[in-house]
């Protein structure tokens, strides 16, 4: 056997390997894809029914501007409204300390906060992680206005509906990152007219 051939055999073998190889990728992604889509929208419908719970189904908006906060930390996403007119969830991606937080929040047809829950995020599990917990969240419930963005590295701030909010000392830039999510919800609602 010649140096040519030598070299050719594990050159051709390895090829083969390779293409078998990438074509069981290639059929895996085509019957898995579909089903992680589906799983995907559902889990989004279930969190958006939790945060909505009067809705009975939703529309995606497709044509409305697009808000963010004052702050410009945090913009809105997607837009769903509920079809029998209970109010909107919208998706607002803001930055938190460990990078992007995906949130929804849900808000009534009076404009009220209905729900807040954080649907992906980066932050270090601990202290950056408190303000995502549901008894935290559950402050906004209610709330048709916020008080201001600095208040959040404050350990409580009074309300301008009455009481006070109780901030998570020690996690300011994730606080900072949810409290400007629903800032940039509020206004997306405001910029929208309220619920149609």
């Amino acid at each position: 056997m010649n140096k040519k051939e030598s070299f050719a055999a594990p050159v051709v073998v390895l090829s083969a390997i390779c293409l078998v190889v990438s074509l069981a990728l290639a059929f895996t992604y085509k019957i898995a894809n579909p089903i992680i889509i589906r799983n995907t929208e559902a889990v989004a419908v279930a969190a958006r029914q939790e945060i909505l719970p009067a809705a009975d189904s939703f529309t995606k908006v497709e044509d409305a501007e697009m808000q963010g906060s004052e702050d410009g930390k945090a913009a809105v996403q997607e837009i769903y409204a509920a079809d029998n007119g209970s109010g909107y969830v919208m998706t607002v991606e803001t930055t938190s300390f460990g990078g992007a937080l995906t949130m929804m929040v849900g808000i009534d047809g009076e404009g009220a906060i209905t729900g807040v829950k954080v649907t992906e995020h980066a932050d270090t599990p601990g202290v950056g992680t408190k303000d995502q917990d549901p008894a935290y969240l559950a402050q906004y419930s209610g709330l048709t206005a916020l008080n201001n963005a600095s208040d959040v590295k404050k350990e409580n701030a009074d309300l301008a509906s009455g009481g006070t909010f109780a901030f998570i000392s020690g996690a300011s830039v994730s606080g900072q990152a949810i409290h400007s999510g629903v800032a940039a919800a509020l206004s997306q609602y405001a910029a929208m007219g309220g619920a149609q």
